[in-house]
């Protein structure tokens, strides 16, 4: 309306073949609204401040449908051998219900963009809130049932959160040098409002004793495991000390309790571009703070002694570790003087049946790099005279090109085991994560 109030709707409907005939249709609309405001002062003859340059107001409204894989409604028998050549049938492993319906996915969005100082600075800011619904799972069931899965529609996984992104052009002389500034901050929190009744927790992923978990009124990616038994009755005066072995070894808890969480609190990125005469750098800098991970790598290193950690001062002399034993004829805490040798304390630590005493390997997933270096030469037009290019620009990037900090010990958070999955808190012997190259001749005619 009149250049500055848009309004904008999308209707769309699937009939999907992998749905039973009553739900094979679903509809998933969307809408959307924004107002520059900036505009329709100067169009009926206002006067805009002279430090803003643009402004505009938004919000959407967003609904995704999607369906089953093929194959998955009714139930049937898969047909082998036995080892004497004699055909056999049997049960698939997931029990199939017809009923299911498609999975949808509901997200708000609302923001505001603004630009100041003659557009040489901008600033947008998103808040938004998503909720999936209706999702298509393999819920465990008791084995004896004769499946072990059963597929249905459950949980409820929400999204809410806010996205800033602000630009600065600090230095723009086109005949000279230009320098832009870029920074992005996201900060999502993922929870889980409820999963199915009777079922509070969904595995992930994880293996043994790690454990990545939805927990119904949690946040998403739980991380479970065991961890060193300590004393935990607030009135003794060794509350919170480590009970150790008569030997003087540590122990771990019998149960299995939450850890920490694999989500990230805010992600953060720095984009510096630089310019001068034809040539271009570009840099960018970005950082994961918090979350947590479980590391397998570290565990087997330290059992077998060719980590770092298992050395202290270039030795591995014999040690007390700090902590109290049990007095077998008072039954009262006593502080420990046990002496044992490093092989024994890391035997006991990481050699723990095959994760070690997990709570010992869990690290905080915080890391800072250099995510990209671009260099770049636009070639002048001069240079081009009397060819059939028109535009030449020759690039050489770097990505990945420097993990400036983790506190895992030389091991990049981001090289996660379950890949492809949406477990990412914990990593088994993970390739590293790759630097790449690329050099990019691009050619306009």
């Amino acid at each position: 309306y009149d250049g500055y109030l848009f309004l904008s709707g999308t209707f769309r409907n699937d009939w999907s073949s992998t749905l039973s005939p009553q739900n094979k249709s679903y509809f998933y609309p969307s809408v959307s609204l924004s107002y520059v405001f900036t505009d329709m002062i100067n169009q009926n003859g206002g006067n805009l401040p002279a430090w803003l340059s643009y402004g505009k107001i938004r919000a959407s409204y967003a609904s995704a449908g999607s369906d089953l894989d093929p194959y998955q409604l009714y139930n049937t028998y898969y047909i082998g051998t036995d080892p004497n050549g004699n055909t056999t049938a049997g049960r698939n492993s997931v029990l199939y219900n017809d009923s299911v319906k498609s999975q949808l996915i509901k997200s708000y969005e609302a923001g505001v963009e603004l630009r100041f100082l003659q557009n040489r600075i901008g600033l947008d800011v998103s808040f938004y809130k998503s909720n999936a619904i209706r999702q298509l799972i393999n819920l465990p069931m008791d084995p004896l049932s004769g499946y072990s899965f059963m597929k249905i529609n459950a949980g409820n996984v929400q999204n809410t959160g806010i996205e800033v992104t602000a630009d600065a052009r600090i230095l723009q002389n086109p005949k000279s040098l230009n320098w832009t500034l870029g920074v992005n901050f996201s900060h999502n929190k993922n929870t889980v409002p409820y999963i199915y009744p009777g079922v509070n927790k969904y595995q992930l992923g994880g293996f043994d004793n790690i454990q990545i978990l939805a927990v119904a009124g949690q946040p998403y990616g739980e991380i479970y495991g065991n961890k060193l038994l300590r004393v935990t009755d607030s009135h003794d005066p060794n509350y919170g000390q480590l009970i150790l072995t008569t030997n003087g070894l540590p122990q771990a808890t019998a149960d299995i309790t939450r850890l920490g969480n694999q989500q990230a609190s805010a992600l953060l990125g720095f984009t510096n571009s630089f310019s001068y005469k034809g040539f271009g750098l570009s840099v960018l800098l970005d950082a994961r703070i918090g979350g947590k991970i479980f590391s397998q790598t570290l565990d087997n290193m330290e059992r077998s002694g060719t980590a770092a950690i298992t050395v202290s001062g270039g030795s591995r002399d014999s040690m007390v570790v700090k902590g109290v034993v049990q007095d077998p004829n008072t039954n009262q805490y006593v502080a420990n003087t046990n002496k044992i040798s490093t092989q024994q304390y890391w035997g006991a630590v990481a050699g723990t049946g095959n994760t070690g005493i997990t709570e010992t390997n869990l690290y905080d997933a915080t890391s800072i790099r250099i995510r990209n270096i671009q260099v770049s030469y636009n070639f002048p037009k001069n240079m081009l005279n009397g060819t059939f290019i028109q535009k030449a620009v020759l690039s050489v990037s770097c990505n990945n090109a420097w993990l400036i900090s983790s506190h895992m010990h030389g091991l990049d958070p981001e090289s996660v085991y379950a890949t492809g999955t949406p477990a990412v808190g914990f990593e088994n012997g993970s390739a590293p994560t790759t630097r790449t190259f690329y050099i990019n001749l691009s050619l306009g005619f």
